[in-house]
């Protein structure tokens, strides 16, 4: 949350270059299912993190008036996945380590019993997370449960700024391709099923990585997919509105469908114009069309003060967005602030101006109760099919309240007349690639606010073919590398057999951290033993059928075997042609062994009852 340079391409070929395919993934507005019921309609949302902003403070010193306290920061340890919760406790804190610890978890709890909600936030300036496989996203998760656990934590943000957000740029609005999106949805989805539904989860990504998609490709609207896939879960976003340039969305495209262009980020306008992106959805340039979240999960996030971020204005202007967002959506969520500390190192004129509108609106009684948005439980999948072949498209959804309907449209729009039911079955009669989407609405009666919300599938691609495209088979591992103990520069080897049906099979072995070793692609492979530890090895087993019509290579990942080098004990290694003789002590494979009587050519381990016996 600290400043960070980032500034929008101002050149627009890269626009005029998608405009057809902006035009091709044009796709409805989805509002999805309601999150986080135990939470104040509106809210005041302030960072806190000890000593490293603005005063120092005790969390139990902090002004009433907030209504969630964002902790800051979960980070990384060396390798960007192991989870470390970086306060500067002492700053604000006496005693031990633990000392300290205890006397934050004590104000946790003090504030927690006031209704208030804390949440750790993970990422901030120097917070890189980069989750590049299952082993990774499994390390940072255990750790993240063990800190909530520990803390009793009421929900995490993600609060991913720089390469953390950038490296989610290959990402498409309904297609999460990146290990960093698939990963960070497993992991929320996980906090979610394990914490409740009241579990709060949030965001604070800076808005060159949200609604910068409009003007820009790339790494601008990098985060869209991932908000777009989680939406069911999100309970709000606030993103960063600061540390940017404040003339970017001059350069709109009326193609984005979000309204004339504004030059100006950082006033009343820029941020209700921002927010309403969000909740009416816009077209993107390369990330395809983001349906809009409900005007609940929306919020906008402010530098409190002059010093805390680029782009600070009066808190009057904020105040006036505020205002302006209340009175056209009533249940807008409210404001975020960098930082708690910032404002009170200003005499707290942040949440003294913000708290009263956000009491008022929560005390006025006209909150509307709107129609459920549907939650789609099936979603329509691609198909390839031969001419005049049979194909179905289904979804399924639900809702606690209300009636379902459904409209299926062509993917530009264009609704598909009689399509008004769960499935469609499109026409195959010609080659070719056609894209569809439905419509789930939900109709409440009973509801005083919106009666009508709806939700939009995923686009499902059928493709019409002369004939089905065949794929490379992908290779069956039928030997696995086994793990291994051996002694300072014994031999190891791990092996590795797969078979297909079809193609030329080649191998590729790594070490655990997904670095290529070179020269090894045989079945076969001898790590180095020259230094005691344990390391992990998995092989990359690929197919590749030239006779393929379809995708020529598949490929398999075998297991990761563990490698064990245990230091030299100081006794000899076994060697098969010595004799042995009753009282002698030998190493093999890592074990110690001490013979029983005189042997020759006996292994040591492999025979119960045989000559040896382990030792000590």
């Amino acid at each position: 949350m600290d400043v960070l340079s980032s500034s929008f391409s101002k050149k627009r070929i890269q626009a005029a270059i998608m405009t057809v395919l902006i035009l091709v993934l044009t796709m409805a507005p989805a509002v999805p299912a309601q999150a986080a019921s135990n939470l104040n309609a509106h809210l005041s949302i302030g960072y806190w993190l000890g000593g490293n902003g603005g005063t120092n403070k005790t969390l139990r010193q902090m002004d009433p008036q907030w209504d969630v306290i964002n902790v800051s920061f979960l980070e990384t340890s060396g390798n960007s996945h192991t989870p470390n919760l970086n306060m500067d406790l002492q700053a604000v804190y006496s005693g031990t380590k633990t000392q300290q610890e205890t006397a934050f978890k004590a104000d946790i709890k003090y504030w927690q019993n006031q209704g208030k909600k804390i949440v750790l936030s993970c990422g901030g300036q120097n917070g890189v997370v980069e989750l590049k496989g299952v082993t990774e996203r499994n390390t940072f998760l255990a750790g993240l449960k063990t800190i909530i656990n520990d803390f009793g934590f009421d929900g995490f943000d993600v609060d991913f700024e720089g390469g953390s957000i950038a490296c989610m740029s290959a990402d498409r609005i309904g297609n999460l391709v990146t290990q960093q999106s698939i990963n960070l949805s497993y992991i929320l989805n996980d906090l979610r099923t394990t914490y409740g539904k009241d579990f709060i989860i949030s965001a604070a990504p800076e808005y060159i990585y949200v609604q910068g998609g409009a003007i820009g490709g790339g790494h601008c609207g990098a985060f869209l997919p991932l908000l777009d896939d989680i939406r069911e879960i999100l309970t709000y976003i606030h993103p960063q509105y600061y540390n940017g340039f404040n003339g970017d969305f001059v350069w709109l495209d009326s193609s984005a469908g979000a309204g004339a262009p504004f030059a100006q980020v950082y006033s009343a306008e820029g941020y209700r114009r921002l927010s309403e992106m969000l909740i009416t959805g816009f077209q993107t340039v390369d990330k395809g069309y983001f349906p809009g979240l409900r005007p609940d999960q929306v919020a906008f996030g402010v530098p409190a003060r002059t010093g805390a971020g680029n782009g600070a204005q009066p808190v009057s202007v904020y105040a006036t967005a505020l205002n302006d967002l209340l009175a056209e959506y009533p249940d807008y969520r409210g404001v975020m602030t960098w930082s708690i500390g910032w404002d009170e190192s200003g005499g707290n004129q942040f949440i003294n101006t913000i708290d009263p509108i956000i009491e008022a609106a929560n005390n006025s009684g006209n909150i509307p109760t709107n129609a459920q948005a549907p939650t789609i439980t099936t979603q329509p999948a691609d198909q390839t099919v031969t001419v005049n072949g049979g194909v179905t498209l289904a979804v399924a959804a639900t809702v606690s309240r209300g009636t379902l309907s459904y409209q299926w449209y062509n993917v530009n729009g264009t609704p598909v007349n009689g399509a008004t039911g769960s499935s469609y079955s499109p026409p195959t009669g010609t080659v070719g690639s056609r894209a569809y989407y439905c419509v789930v609405i939900n109709t409440d009666t009973a509801a005083t606010g919106n009666q009508i919300a709806t939700v939009t599938s995923r686009t499902a691609i059928v493709t019409v073919s002369n004939n089905v495209p065949i794929d490379a088979e992908v290779p069956v591992v039928s030997v696995q590398p086994a793990n291994q103990t051996v002694s300072v520069n014994d031999n190891a080897t791990l092996t590795v057999n797969a078979s297909v049906s079809k193609g030329v099979l080649s191998y590729q072995w790594y070490t655990d951290s997904h670095v290529a070793i070179s020269g090894e692609t045989g079945t076969t492979y001898h790590p180095p033993t020259g230094t005691a530890g344990t390391s992990g090895y998995y092989c990359v087993v690929t197919n590749t059928d030239s006779s393929a019509t379809g995708n020529p290579v598949a490929t398999a990942i075998s297991n990761v075997a563990t490698v064990t080098v245990n230091a030299v004990s100081g006794y000899p290694q076994w060697q098969s042609t010595e004799i042995y003789v009753a009282g002698n002590i030998v190493v093999y494979n890592g074990i110690t062994y001490r013979c029983k009587w005189w042997t020759l050519g006996n292994i040591p381990g492999t025979e119960q009852w045989g000559p040896w016996e382990v030792y000590p």
